[in-house]
């Protein structure tokens, strides 16, 4: 069958026997249906045609609605919706909330009017959703237990009579209670917090007297015990209506929970509540007594219980049953009673204030009564009235010059854009105002009396009308950093016809776009290392990365040609190299010897010797070797030499010249000379008296301290002839600034003057001219240098030294040797330097006195006999005992350091050694023995001594086995109590390593640590907790949850206020259950009644996945979620018809065309029509209510300048981000213009007083104890909390985004913000979650002094989250706001969601 694409839906059904097709509504916008294509308003359109994406904004809030209840605290809702515009093409939609809501009704309900969820689950009585065994007269009443924390808010309901319950609603009304033990109540479905005044976010709590925000005074204690016993009922003491913190203990005789006493309650007329007719409860029990809940412990407990926190408003009689041995009871009770003679100190006042009216329009208000204290005439709590009448309200009419109607907004385009097709109609409640005209939104639940018009028009749309159809978009011009994209674009009508492009000019014609305009990929390159070398040419490395945004990503992505080096030569100071001698001579003249060589750590060019340090030790050239020369023959022996005198021969010895005490300049060195005989020992320096003393201290000279610097030479002071050149000499130090002569070698001072000659003076002759132009070639010339002078320098020459060679000895005097060359200012050689100043070519050298041979004592000899070598230590020292090489020493006269022992011939006996023994334990480490003697060659046993020189074998040695069993002990537990003298525990096990257990038997018994220990702990509290017993499980089947109630007792086991126990200690009253598996089974309810009156609309009815719980005698149903269960879920609607529609009219209006001027004043129209629902005109609309067709447009900004940063870009052309003067609500402002390369730039508003004083922060610390408030609220960085807020941030603002359109601070834009700290946090937001006692510590800051805009009046902030609260402080003229914000966990944010409404000063 041939479809009509987009226009109609056809679904077609084939069975064996029959095929169904039916006719459904166009296909929906966006589905496909050809290539490149998809359905829009009933055609099928290119997909190019899509305009340009529209982020939505949220519209004006609407009036709050009526209340959910008519007394015991109701909810009124205001809503608002995403439509100012509605997000378009992709565009973004609203973040904020979309419904806010207040409290309301909050007059006490009268005592006979049924509980609020009770009415709720009332409402399905009769209905049994054809659930298998419920009759058609089912009674429903609410379920409370057993419900999940979670789902406390959904109205389940229990068969009246039965266990089973069902989910009937997804969630109760707004306002009812979240449970018969709360003042919390919910509000869409979800649990808010609530106080006993039933206000949403109220702290208010009811007293000890059970009076709403009451101070415990209006009430009395009665406490009281019994312990007769007669058999029977026996009567403790009446509990009078009114009473409240009921509390009754029955303490068992015998320390068993059977002692044959047992607790009753009574009414006052004698009918039993608990344990009556000689019936008595085992279990737990709740007893509902009007509005008051008893709980009873049930009599299988040691302690049986009855208490109430709740006032009852029956007297109540309190019994003891004693049957059986009849052992005496001991029955301890304490009530509140309100105090005799107040109840008539309060009043009812009727008048009190007026409360809202009813109804927007034509409605009924009347005064609230208020509880009066009839001392005061001061307004009190109502529960102080409680129990007196209220008197009649008075009423009075409200909202009389206002009318409320169906009004019908606007409509929507049509949905074909040729031909037949339908629009939408905005038809809403509004207020008419008889005294201005004006129009209001309200709630649609005010105009329930009257029909509600249809939503949905004919139309027709032109089918001349052409749209531009594009090609697809071309590749990106660039990949990132921006680019752009074009398409091509041709005039078509609906059915693909190309048309002239004026046929399309009332659509925008897009063919370029930007694209790509995310970041490219960087290289990024850390810090160098440092260079991998300590001296000469190395290299040192960086890491070098390519980043995306945030996060690093494959090196293969970043531009290959662009990347930085990871790698770069660097260079140290030189090196420092070894440098080796010649070998010397041997040491010997015969026989075996060794010789030496220097072996030197030089530098440089020049080879300056520096510390051996500087230098690899790894590398070191050998200095010593071995030589051999011709064999040695015996010496003769020669005459003793003396002196003339026949004495000994002395002479004087000194060692080397000491370092100069200055390292600039002058200073002195030293050196050691000592007079010595000819043995070479230490003689009296008398004996050398004959001889000339060398000097032991002289003078010395280092390079001086400054150094020359001149300047350069003056041109020549004639211009003919011969003249004098000058220049300017000064000594400088190493910073190169000017010091004294001094500082400098004044020997060495550079000319200041010199000749020079220019060219013949014109008077001269032909026969001097030679002599003029070289003067230095005369004969009579003589050079400065001649005469007596101290400056070297003779025409730019001078003498140039290299550095000092090394010392000729190391000890005892030497000498050093440098190079001194004579070189011209160019540095080449020359030979006019003066002589007499030449710089010594060779100096004396001194290291000290020369260091001594000293020798050691003798070693042990290698062996005992046959031949062995001793050794001892013989060193090169001073007699400060610093050492020195071996080549500092006279190497012919060192002392031998070995030589040969034990010469006499060894025994004959050898050891012998036997096998080795078992390890002497078996694990552990242990020894072994094996016997060791001395043998003769024959085998034969020797004494010892046969063997004594030879090395004895060992006759013992060490051995392990695997390790041995040990103790281990665990960590101690904590101790079992934690007050008073409890025991302390610990594991203790015998193991083998670290992981391997072995027997107890195995360890010994007698090291074995102790497992248990006695443990004082600090003195028992007067107050304790107590745990009840486990209720039953939250679930019949799979996992549930089951409670107990933890109580705080005194050591009467009395119940006292939790506060008086320690909370780290209290038990747990929560823990989880499991049942056997559930099964699931689908519920249907009854079709509701049609949609509408008139037309096609739909049936709805209840369908939910229910588990059942096969027990012993029943059926249990409870609700689940819908995966649970088997097959295909049920229909829960179905479309219904009820007859045609009466024809009716409504006014149409068409939108606004533009204003009549561009500037000033003019006036806009539209068309208004009355028309049938069949298109027909018609006059059967009201007059009164027609809408307006025309209205004044005012355009009175200054036309030349722009209004917005859009206008700025196409009037001037500019397109750098910046910022520009613009007009604004009629006067001149600075706007900072961003994205103006875009075709949709932001207006941003600079803050002059920067991010210092425009700051947002959620506080990151949070209390360990959060109900306190430390420090007096003030923020201390040592307080007792820790810091894991994970939401907290702290973000600072330099600019802010502002809508010229709405004159509203977009918050939430933060692309001039920066944050230092966490998560980024809007501007104009603060909040913490550190305490809940009122305790802010979140801080925001704003300051618009200086931009020309402030706050206006109606801006506010609203605290969310639990225990929220802030503390707001704003400037008279708005230009300065500052805060604090939190709570636990909670926030503040300005009133209007993102925005936050400015005003032009």
């Amino acid at each position: 069958m041939e479809q009509v694409q987009c226009r109609r839906l056809w679904c077609n059904v084939k069975r064996k026997d029959q095929s169904c097709q039916t006719q459904h509504t166009p296909w929906a916008d966006g589905t496909e249906c050809e290539p490149g294509k998809h359905c829009k308003f009933g055609f099928c359109v290119p997909k190019e045609m899509e305009g340009p994406a529209v982020d939505g904004s949220w519209g004006s809030w609407s009036p709050y609605g009526t209340c959910s209840r008519t007394c015991g605290g109701g909810i009124k809702t205001a809503i608002r919706e995403c439509d100012q515009p509605e997000p378009r093409h992709g565009g973004k939609y609203c973040v904020g909330r979309r419904m806010k809501f207040k409290s309301c009704s909050l007059e006490p309900c009268l005592k006979q009017k049924q509980d609020f969820r009770d009415e709720q689950c009332a409402h399905f009585d009769g209905k049994h959703f054809n659930i298998n065994g419920l009759l058609p007269t089912v009674r429903w009443v609410p379920k409370y237990s057993g419900i999940l924390m979670k789902d406390r808010c959904k109205l389940f309901c229990r068969v009246a009579g039965s266990t089973a319950y069902y989910q009937l609603r997804d969630r109760v009304v707004d306002g009812t209670p979240c449970g018969q033990d709360t003042n919390d109540i919910c509000v869409q479905g979800l649990c808010r917090q609530a106080g006993c005044d039933h206000v949403l976010n109220s702290k208010a709590r009811r007293d000890k007297c059970g009076v709403c925000g009451g101070d415990n005074s209006s009430c009395r204690t009665v406490a009281g015990t019994f312990n007769a016993v007669h058999y029977g009922y026996n009567t403790v003491v009446r509990i009078p209506a009114g009473a409240t913190s009921i509390d009754v203990r029955q303490h068992s005789f015998s320390g068993k929970s059977e002692d044959d006493n047992y607790l009753a309650l009574s009414s006052s007329k004698g009918e039993f509540l608990l344990n009556g007719d000689f019936v008595v409860t085992m279990s737990k029990k709740e007893i509902r007594i009007g509005k008051a809940m008893i709980e009873y412990s049930g009599s299988d407990n040691i302690v049986e219980r009855i208490n109430s926190t709740d006032r009852i408003d029956q007297e109540l009689v309190l019994q003891v049953l004693s049957v059986g041995k009849l052992y005496n009871p001991d029955v301890r009770y304490s009530f509140n009673v309100p105090i005799e003679g107040r109840l008539q100190q309060f009043y009812w006042n009727s008048r009190g204030p007026w409360q809202a009216c009813s109804k927007p329009c034509q409605g009924v208000r009347r005064r609230k009564p208020v509880c009066t204290r009839e001392s005061d005439q001061l307004p009190v709590s109502d529960q102080r009235c409680d129990r007196l009448p209220q008197p009649e309200p008075i009423t009075e009419a409200c909202g009389t010059d206002c009318d409320l109607r169906w009004h019908v907004g606007g409509r929507s385009e049509c949905s074909a854009q040729c031909g037949l097709g339908y629009r939408t109609l905005d038809v809403y409640c509004a207020r008419y105002s008889r005294l201005d005209g004006k129009t209001e939104k309200v709630d649609d639940s005010f105009c329930s009396s009257h029909p509600k018009p249809n939503n949905q028009e004919k139309c027709s749309g032109e089918c001349n009308t052409g749209g531009w159809r594009y090609s697809a978009w071309t590749e990106c011009s660039k990949s990132c950093d921006g680019g752009s994209q074009r398409r091509r674009a041709i005039c078509v009508n609906s059915q693909n016809d190309v048309l002239d492009d004026n046929k399309c000019t009332h659509q925008e014609k897009v063919t370029t776009q930007r694209c790509n305009e995310f970041p490219c990929p960087q290289w990024q390159s850390g810090d160098w290392s440092e260079c991998l070398v300590t001296c000469g040419k190395g290299h040192r490395h960086r890491q070098v990365w390519c980043q995306f945004g945030e996060d690093r990503v494959s090196d293969k992505i970043c531009d290959p040609q662009a990347k930085p080096a990871s790698m770069q030569p660097c260079q140290q100071s030189e090196c420092a190299s070894w440098q080796a001698g010649p070998w010397g001579q041997c040491s010997v003249t015969c026989g075996q010897g060794y010789q030496l060589r220097a072996v030197k750590c030089v530098l440089g060019t020049y080879m300056a010797v520096v510390d051996d340090s500087g230098c690899s030790a790894g590398t070191r050239p050998t200095d010593t070797q071995d030589c051999e020369v011709s064999p040695c023959q015996p010496p003769p022996v020669a005459p003793e030499a003396r002196s003339p005198h026949g004495g000994r021969r002395t002479q004087w010895r000194f060692g080397s010249w000491t370092s100069c005490s200055a390292t600039c300049g002058k200073g002195t060195r030293m050196r050691y000379v000592s007079c010595r005989g000819e043995d070479g020992s230490v003689a009296d320096e008398s004996a050398c008296a004959s001889l000339p003393r060398p000097e032991a201290r002289e003078g010395c000279s280092v390079t001086p301290c400054g150094q020359w610097k001149a300047s350069d030479w003056s041109a020549c002071s004639v211009t003919c002839g011969q003249g004098r050149a000058t220049r300017q000499v000064v000594c400088v130090n190493y910073s190169d600034h000017v010091v004294g002569q001094s500082e400098c070698d004044l020997d060495y001072i550079p000319e200041t003057d010199q000749d020079c000659s220019m060219a013949p003076c014109p008077r001269w002759g032909p026969d001097r001219g030679w002599a003029a132009s070289h003067p230095f070639q005369n004969e009579d010339f003589r050079p400065r240098g001649a005469g007596p002078s101290r400056t070297h320098v003779l025409s730019g020459n001078q003498w140039r030294t290299g550095p000092w060679g090394a010392c000729s000895s190391t000890c005892a005097g030497g000498s050093q040797r440098r190079v001194v060359v004579c070189q011209d200012e160019n540095g080449y050689p020359a030979r006019d330097c003066v002589e007499r100043i030449k710089p010594d070519e060779q100096r004396a050298c001194e290291a000290g006195p020369c260091p001594q041979w000293v020798s050691g004592s003798w070693g042990e000899c290698t062996k005992p006999c046959g031949g062995g070598v001793r050794t001892r230590l013989v060193v090169c020292q001073r007699a400060s005992g610093q050492r020195f090489p071996d080549l500092s020493c006279d190497v012919l006269e060192k002392p031998p350091d070995r030589e040969q022992c034990g010469a006499h011939t060894c025994p004959d006996g050898t050891w012998s050694a036997g096998p080795w023994s078992s390890c002497s334990v078996s694990c552990g480490r242990g020894h072994k023995q094996r016997n060791v003697h001395c043998m003769a060659r024959d085998g034969s046993r020797l004494e010892s001594e046969h063997c004594g020189h030879l090395a004895k074998p060992h006759g013992h040695r060490r051995c392990r086995r695997g390790r041995c069993p040990r103790w281990k002990a665990g960590a101690w537990s904590q101790c079992s109590v934690s007050c008073g003298q409890g025991v302390q525990q610990r594991h203790v096990a015998c193991q083998v390593g670290t992981q391997k257990a072995a027997r107890e038997s195995e360890c010994n018994s007698v090291t074995r640590p102790e497992a248990e220990r006695a443990c004082p702990a600090p003195p028992c509290p007067l107050h304790t907790w107590r745990a009840e017993q486990w209720q039953e499980c939250s679930k019949t089947c799979g996992e549930g949850f089951r409670f107990r109630r933890v109580v705080c007792v005194d050591e009467n086991q009395g119940e006292v206020h939790r506060a008086l126990c320690s909370s780290s200690q209290r038990p747990t009253d929560r823990e989880s259950c499991s049942r056997q598996p559930c099964e699931y089974v689908w519920i249907t309810g009854e079709w509701s009644e049609c949609s509408v009156t008139c037309g096609k609309g739909y049936k709805q009815r209840l369908v939910s996945c229910s588990e059942i719980y096969t027990g012993k005698e029943n059926y249990e149903y409870s609700y689940q979620t819908a995966v649970h269960c088997p097959g295909t879920q049920p229909p829960s609607a179905q479309p219904c018809y009820l007859r045609e529609c009466p024809v009716s009219a409504t006014w149409r209006v068409g939108n606004w065309g533009s204003c009549s001027v561009t500037c000033g004043v003019g006036v806009m129209h539209r068309s208004v029509q009355c028309l049938t629902d069949e298109d027909q005109p018609s006059r059967m609309c009201p007059a009164d209510s027609k809408p307006e067709e025309r209205k004044t447009c005012h355009n009175t900004y200054n036309c030349e300048l722009p209004q917005n940063c859009k206008e700025v870009r196409g009037l001037s052309g500019a397109s750098e981000d910046s910022e520009y003067l613009l007009i604004v609500r009629g006067k001149l402002l600075k706007i900072f213009c961003a994205g103006m390369q875009s075709s949709h730039p932001k207006e941003y508003v600079t803050l002059v007083h920067g991010d210092s004083e425009n700051f947002s922060e959620v506080y990151g610390h949070r209390l360990h104890n959060p109900t306190e408030c430390p420090y007096n609220g003030s923020r201390r960085e040592d307080c007792r909390c820790r810091k894991d807020y994970t939401a907290a941030g702290f973000s600072s603002f330099q600019k802010i985004r502002i809508d010229l359109s709405s004159m509203q601070i977009i918050t939430t834009d933060l692309q001039f913000a920066r944050t230092s700290e966490g998560h980024p946090v809007p501007f104009a937001t603060a909040g913490d979650c550190y305490s809940a006692a009122k305790c802010p510590q979140g801080r925001f800051s704003i300051n618009l002094d200086g931009t020309g805009l402030s706050l206006t009046e109606s801006a506010r902030w609203i605290s969310q989250g639990n225990y929220a609260v802030s503390d707001i402080k704003k400037s008279p003229d708005g230009t300065r706001v500052v805060g604090t914000c939190g709570g636990y966990c909670g926030k503040c944010t300005p009133a209007s969601g993102t925005g936050l409404e400015v005003r032009v000063l």
